[in-house]
């Protein structure tokens, strides 16, 4: 069991990783079987210790969300968990932080889900298992990267024990279904770039041998889109979207015929557990619902 200076040490790790989280969230992640008054009794003691702060949440009575401030965000870097880890940036107030906290914590709210489907199916997933806005370039200009809202690392359990990765893309219904369909498409651009070496790039059709995505991955992630704060109608038809650009893009179609990719709504995830038959396959519609890992 680990003690109260490991999860102090795990809490601020995880705002560090994740920039913001409500104390329910932390508690699911770090401490499953604690009262939830221990956990925010927990961050009031590291607030008076001026490692974290918070605000109220809009709309949500008096919930609030916790970040860390400068001085924990400067311990936390030092840990060894997270090398490598971007030093995330700090709001600059309360007001900052109550305007960009809606994207953050369902991200979080989703690492959660999946830790908690872990522990429920067996599996492993640990709270820093999943690694917020990862990017990666494969064009020229704005619209010449993915970010996504996490990779996430997932080992499932039993015989068939096997290490997943999945690029995670998470949806509040704030953006139009053509601009979330389109991630699809620089996915795909992603798998298929070639970036050509700098001794190579005046020479007429050089490009690489391996495509970029073979320089960090043995293989390329499951893409997992999570729709949070959906309604199921209108998760259905985000999920309709989604699976006319796998079938109408011919290079997202050349993409799935290797690539698993599936959506779920996050309420299920929550619900059911992420390894359960919530997750609809975006390359072929007439599977059955299934597993993520089962895509």
């Amino acid at each position: 069991m680990a003690t109260p200076p490991e999860i102090d040490h795990a809490v601020v790790a995880a705002l560090y990783q994740f920039r913001m989280a409500t104390a329910e969230q932390l508690r699911v992640l770090h401490t499953p079987d604690s009262k939830p008054e221990l956990m925010r009794r927990r961050l009031r003691r590291l607030k008076s210790e001026g490692l974290v702060e918070d605000v109220v949440l809009p709309q949500a009575g008096r919930l609030r969300a916790w970040f860390l401030t400068e001085r924990g965000a400067r311990i936390a870097a030092r840990f060894p968990e997270l090398e490598g880890v971007a030093s995330p940036p700090l709001p600059e107030d309360k007001t900052e932080a109550r305007l960009r906290v809606g994207h953050i914590l369902a991200v979080t709210r989703t690492q959660a889900a999946f830790v908690a489907g872990a522990r429920k199916a067996g599996d492993e997933c640990q709270p820093l298992d999943f690694l917020p806005e990862v990017y990666h370039r494969y064009g020229e200009g704005r619209d010449g990267a993915v970010i996504a809202d996490g990779l996430l690392h997932y080992a499932t359990g039993g015989p068939d024990r096997a290490l997943n990765r999945a690029f995670v893309e998470v949806d509040r219904g704030t953006m139009a279904s053509e601009k979330l369909a389109a991630k699809l498409i620089g996915y795909a651009r992603f798998r298929e770039h070639h970036p050509i070496p700098p001794h190579l790039r005046r020479t007429a059709g050089a490009q690489s041998v391996l495509p970029a995505w073979q320089q960090h991955y043995p293989a390329f992630p499951r893409l997992l889109f999570v729709l949070a704060d959906t309604g199921e109608r209108a998760a259905r038809q985000r999920i309709i979207d989604l699976q006319a650009i796998a079938d109408g893009h011919p290079v997202v179609a050349l993409m799935l015929m290797t690539v698993k990719a599936g959506a779920a709504r996050l309420d299920d995830l929550e619900q059911h557990g992420t390894s359960a038959a919530v997750w609809h396959s975006l390359s072929n519609h007439r599977q059955a619902r299934c597993g993520a890992w089962k895509l």
